[in-house]
């Protein structure tokens, strides 16, 4: 009797086990699936919110500091900008840091110095720019970090816009998984590469957390992924992912730290002969290499994309809001996107125009927001 009853607990522990792992993973998908409506846009594009934008102030001067003019987002970001001084009348001032930490923080020294009423920075990564921080915060100077993590663990003046280098970046790997999960249709096995800067760790920790929650509800999901030389990562990558899809036949998902990788990723992998019709590779920032692969509708299937343009004016905005006398806005995260085959239609794919000014007018907007006349 006592076996008997042992045995029917045991199964009845074991049904109620497969019950909650059930639930677990039902849970998770939903989750997933809302995660995926949202970030694939349709009609919920609002752009960067400008709430509680005042009037501009006069005739300012602001310097514009960016890690490097190598990276792409440094370019788009700086034109944006002159086209907004162009608005305003402003004075906007371009500080180029070439990748370098010493000529980094050299460059933000002497924006610093430079007599401005504000200053922009992209790319202030704490842990490369004490020096170049200190001296901002010295000069007392109103400044707006577009990119910084614990902005004030380093400097009480940062005003941090997009949740900080680290967590915007662990959100773009996270919804990288979302890309994968949903277009694999609940079948994950990434293989890929990242190199060893810090925006790049923080995708590839947000994309592993992704896969390891939904191993942990109970979904066919894992990773193996190799970290390239960040100085060697475009000769890198492409050898990385065919020795990777060949120890690794059971892939489905390509996946890197952005476009251009994620492109060369495929050609490899499609040159030794190991890609199947089937395989989905996924890159972030959405530029023209991401948009000409994903619109040939090949391989290539998606790309998490941030507003690089619609951010340089909420830059300006937040950054007027300080040098006025107001208080920096809280919660004014980025809106990020995932662009795929079924989304497209959205934009205009031959246009010039990046795609957050497509869905969204950031001049209008702002200029409303500001009193100026477009």
């Amino acid at each position: 009797m006592k076996m008997k009853t042992t045995t029917s607990l045991i199964a009845a522990l074991a049904v109620m086990g497969t019950m909650a792992q059930a639930d677990a993973l039902s849970d998770f998908e939903a989750k997933v699936a809302e995660m995926w409506e949202t970030a694939v846009l349709g009609n919920n594009v609002e752009g960067v919110s400008n709430a509680g934008s005042v009037e501009l102030k006069p005739g300012a001067s602001v310097g514009a500091a960016c890690l490097g003019s190598q990276i792409t987002a440094c370019v788009q970001w700086w034109a944006q900008l002159q086209e907004i001084a162009a608005l305003t009348g402003w004075t906007v001032t371009e500080y180029d840091g070439k990748i370098d930490v010493a000529i980094w923080n050299e460059q933000l020294t002497r924006a610093a110095q430079a007599g401005h009423d504000g200053l922009l920075t992209f790319g202030a990564i704490p842990s490369i720019s004490g020096q170049g921080l200190g001296a901002i915060e010295q000069s007392g100077l109103p400044l707006v970090g577009m990119t910084s993590d614990d902005p004030e663990g380093i400097s009480s003046l940062l005003s941090r816009l997009d949740g900080g280098i680290y967590q915007d970046n662990y959100e773009v790997g996270y919804l990288q998984g979302v890309a994968a999960y949903t277009l694999g249709e609940g079948v994950l096995h990434a293989i890929g590469g990242f190199d060893g800067s810090e925006i790049s760790v923080a995708r590839r920790e947000g994309f592993e957390a992704f896969v390891a929650e939904c191993e942990g509800a109970g979904g066919d999901c894992w990773s193996n992924l190799r970290q390239t030389d960040t100085a060697q990562m475009f000769q890198q990558i492409g050898p990385y992912c065919s020795s990777l899809a060949l120890a690794n036949p059971g892939f489905n998902i390509l996946i890197t730290q952005v476009d251009d990788l994620t492109a060369l990723c495929i050609d490899e992998v499609k040159g030794a002969g190991l890609l199947s019709d089937d395989v989905i590779g996924i890159g972030v920032d959405f530029n023209s290499v991401g948009v000409s692969r994903i619109s040939e509708g090949e391989n290539f299937q998606a790309s998490v994309a941030a507003p690089y343009f619609s951010g340089a004016w909420q830059g300006i905005d937040e950054l007027n809001r300080l040098m006025t006398g107001g208080e920096p806005l809280e919660g004014r995260p980025w809106v990020k996107g995932i662009f795929y085959p079924g989304n497209l239609e959205l934009l205009d794919t031959e246009s010039e125009q990046p795609w957050d000014v497509q869905l969204f007018n950031p001049q209008a907007a702002y200029s409303a927001a500001w009193g100026v006349a477009q």
